[in-house]
């Protein structure tokens, strides 16, 4: 396997590595997929999702799952005003 090909998978080696460290499946879905759309869509290194933000994830993760869930959602789906509100009920999040 070359290097671009191992590269393009690393946000599947972080979902394991979240599960791995106790991130409940939802959460670490969707941190894998943060990371996912990041590079396929070529967001700006200004957006979460490089390939130097996982470390950092995986903490959030960890330290306030609730909070990073939103924060998640709201990175994935910024226009998705019912998603996001839905969300916020749901975690008990104002």
């Amino acid at each position: 396997m070359d290097d671009q090909a191992a590269k393009e998978k690393f946000w599947d080696e972080w979902q394991r590595e979240a599960l791995a460290a106790g991130v409940a499946a939802p959460l670490a879905g969707l941190g894998r997929e943060v990371l996912r759309a990041h590079r396929q869509n070529r967001w700006s290194k200004d957006f979460l999702g490089v390939e130097e933000d996982a470390p950092h994830m995986l903490t959030m993760c960890l330290e306030d799952p609730n909070a990073t869930e939103l924060f998640f959602i709201e990175n994935l789906y910024p226009y998705d005003t019912a998603l996001i509100s839905t969300t916020r009920a749901k975690l008990g999040l104002k």
